[in-house]
């Protein structure tokens, strides 16, 4: 049997440094550190999502409750702005409780693309990004070029306060997404 605190624990480190934050101590590493490749990064992001995957199997093998919150849950939640979109879904998973099922980055992109705020482009053959459009960047989501070690750009995308407020507003309909 599966440990799902230490899976969980695992993954929510994977996707701490994904994003460049160190696990142990949630400062944001040195820019030029090896965790900032972008490949690395994916390859963390892409673990973690299998991860947590691995997590909603095995949870629902145990009964596990479907993520919901109600809109006047999700306003009590105080998130710093800007963040990503993991820090967002991690800041609501710690307002669920233990036998529910966690809300994945994967719902909310998907609920954002529903929406208008982000769109998925391609970067080339092998790799595919979400960016904002127009109507994301007037709610708040930006993006923010960085470099790797070695020199090559890729964007992350932050979501500021009004994108954040807009998210937990709809965290209902952002629920029942499929």
């Amino acid at each position: 049997m599966i440990d799902i605190a230490k899976l969980k624990t695992a993954q929510d480190w994977l996707e701490k440094l994904a994003n460049g934050i160190n696990p142990l101590t949630s400062e944001p590493v040195k820019e030029d550190d090896i965790i900032n490749n972008v490949h690395i990064s994916r390859c963390l992001f892409f673990v973690s999502e299998m991860l947590k995957k691995v997590e909603l199997s095995e949870s629902a093998s145990r009964g596990r409750r479907t993520f919901w919150m109600s809109t006047k849950e999700a306003e009590q939640i105080n998130i710093l702005a800007p963040c990503g979109i993991a820090q967002f879904t991690k800041a609501v998973n710690e307002h669920i409780p233990a036998d529910m099922k966690p809300l994945s980055v994967t719902t909310v992109i998907k609920w954002l693309r529903n929406n208008g705020y982000l769109y998925e482009a391609k970067i080339n053959e092998k790799h595919k990004t979400n960016l904002p459009t127009e109507k994301g960047i007037q709610l708040g989501i930006t993006i923010k070029v960085q470099q790797t070690p070695e020199g090559k750009d890729y964007q992350r995308v932050f979501y500021d306060f009004s994108a954040l407020r807009v998210m937990l507003t709809n965290i209902e309909s952002i629920a029942i997404t499929k």
